[in-house]
């Protein structure tokens, strides 16, 4: 048994482990919310990269309906949730049995931008949007406007799939040039990874999170057996 391989390597598996389940956390919430908005027949684009105020920004999903073209950010959020408020002094506080809690950044904060963003492509279109929270976060004080629970999300899209928007024709124009829009190529996606982390160690511990988990492991392992 070699301690000196197996110290470094449960620190790289817990660290990169943290950094791995994060992200497959985020992934499952957005899968279950492209599921509940397939089962409705509802056309989805998912994880759409286009051009924004800032350079590229990516959006969990959008969503067309007779109305609107509907923008969601999907967070897979638990414990008890606290609305501060929109901007820079605002947020939300994320609080958990014990008193351990976070502050996070408002994330109709960061739809807002990808609203506007959509807005921009197909100017005179309908555009609106949601968060969702499809974990298993709460409100104590009352859910904020502009977010629903998943549970709520099909609700809310059926409602806006039985009104009619000024021009329907339009609506499916608009729809398909998003869909010319969306650079799925890896180039833009590296790049709009860099934007969201700021780039160096940020990223590179995000887009290396596997790595870092399947090397500690093999350390430990290969440490164990020596």
């Amino acid at each position: 048994m070699i301690i000196e391989a197996m110290v470094p390597g449960a620190i790289l598996f817990i660290f990169g482990g943290r950094l791995l389940r994060r992200q497959l956390k985020g992934d499952l919430g957005e899968q279950s919310v492209s599921l509940t908005i397939r089962g409705m027949g509802l056309p989805i684009q998912n994880n759409v990269t286009i051009p924004g105020k800032n350079g590229l920004t990516q959006i969990d999903h959008l969503v067309l309906t007779r109305s609107a073209i509907v923008v969601l950010e999907t967070k897979n959020y638990s414990g008890s949730l606290y609305d501060n408020g929109r901007g820079k002094s605002g947020g939300w506080i994320q609080r958990f049995p014990g008193g351990k809690q976070n502050r996070l950044h408002n994330p109709l904060d960061q739809n807002y931008g990808h609203i506007k963003s959509v807005g921009t492509i197909v100017p005179g279109v309908p555009v609106t949007g949601f968060v969702v929270l499809a974990g298993n976060a709460q409100f104590p004080d009352g859910v904020p406007d502009g977010v629903l629970m998943l549970k709520d999300l099909k609700r809310k899209l059926k409602e806006m799939d039985r009104g009619e928007g000024p021009n329907p024709a339009s609506l499916q124009d608009a729809w398909s040039k998003l869909q010319q829009q969306d650079q799925r190529d890896s180039a833009s996606h590296r790049e709009q990874m860099r934007q969201v982390t700021g780039g160096g160690l940020n990223y590179w511990l995000q887009t290396n999170a596997p790595w870092l988990t399947g090397a500690g492991l093999a350390l430990v392992l290969g440490g164990f057996f020596l």
